[in-house]
């Protein structure tokens, strides 16, 4: 059996065991249907979620732009950004219309 057969299977059987406990963990808690404070809390993880992925997208830039100097992973970078903030940006102005 070759390595990466094996550390697939690992991640699958991995990811399936923490999958269910937090699926579990998530309904005892929470409840589903989801209340206000489920709301609330899927609300402010997805905007940790998207800050923490813009962050990262951030830095990312700037290594490839300025340690090595790779003009192909900048291209793909500064298209990730732009979507993430633009994105945002677009989602902002829709819900603060619908809402």
């Amino acid at each position: 059996m070759n390595e990466l057969a094996l550390i697939s299977l690992v991640s699958i059987a991995v990811g399936g065991i923490l999958g269910y406990f937090l699926s579990r963990e998530i309904v005892t808690n929470i409840g589903i249907p989801p209340d206000e404070r489920a709301e609330e809390i899927s609300k402010r993880a997805a905007m940790k979620t998207l800050e923490l992925v813009l962050l990262v997208t951030v830095v990312s830039l700037y290594y490839y732009a300025f340690v090595t100097k790779s003009e192909d992973c900048a291209n793909a970078m500064s298209l990730i950004f732009a979507t993430i903030f633009f994105g945002n940006m677009a989602f902002r102005a829709y819900y603060s219309r619908k809402m």
